[in-house]
């Protein structure tokens, strides 16, 4: 595959699109209105891929658009499934020890604490299908297609993805927790190359997070000792 203009504009949407439409927006006076409507706003980058896939004169399954049977769709997506939130799980003990113990991400999460049931579930699906779409489906897919390396598509897919999310709602502590899931998702697009089985993946493990939120509410001071006996325990302190 040649390295057209196109593609490159593509790979640069991709990559840093999210960013640079964030930065519009505060240089246009658009932002503001809370993680709906920035949420909202994410739709214009994979808006803008699908142009750019049209300019190159390819289709979806270029992007990653490809799915097997139902059986295969619902196998791959549990397997997906059980590897992040398998990994959440072993990796808990670690984290609690790391960095803020994870109190960054707990009050990133917080912020969607106002957000009802469907809106929530709009935001788990909306980050699922636009981050996707942009750091694996278009990004992973260009990248191999113009060099042909697996892991240098990964790792330029990886880092852009993780990086990204570094703004007003995470942290530089809750980036490098966001990295874990990241590189997971990573990993699975290169195994299962079918967008739609980690948009799917994506989406219900941020849904996961999502309907949980009320559990991150800011504790009282008996309920702090509460979670910390649990986290001690949970880091092999007894």
């Amino acid at each position: 595959m040649d390295a057209s203009p196109v593609t490159l504009a593509g790979l640069v949407v991709a990559l840093v699109g999210f960013e640079l439409l964030d930065r519009a927006r505060e240089a246009l006076g658009l932002t503001g209105g809370g993680e709906l409507r920035d949420h909202l706003w994410k739709w214009v980058v994979p808006a803008v891929l699908v142009v750019v896939v049209a300019l190159e004169g390819k289709t979806l399954a270029s992007v990653g658009w490809r799915v097997g049977s139902a059986p295969e769709f619902l196998l791959d997506v549990t397997v997906g499934l059980a590897a992040i939130l398998g990994a959440n799980l072993l990796m808990a003990p670690v984290w609690a020890r790391v960095g803020d113990g994870g109190e960054s991400l707990v009050e990133g999460i917080r912020s969607f604490a106002s957000l009802s049931v469907p809106e929530r579930l709009f935001v788990a699906f909306t980050a699922g299908a636009t981050e996707e779409f942009a750091f694996h489906g278009y990004a992973v897919e260009r990248l191999l297609a113009l060099t042909g390396s697996y892991p240098l598509a990964g790792f330029v897919s990886f880092a852009a993805f993780t990086l990204g999310h570094h703004g007003e709602t995470w942290d530089r502590h809750a980036v490098a927790r966001i990295a874990q899931p990241a590189l997971l998702t990573t990993l699975l697009y290169l195994w299962f190359r079918s967008l739609p089985v980690l948009v799917a993946v994506h989406a219900v493990n941020d849904a996961v997070g999502l309907l949980a939120v009320e559990r991150y509410a800011p504790e009282t001071g008996d309920e702090k000792e509460e979670t910390a006996a649990v986290v001690r325990w949970l880091g092999g302190d007894r």
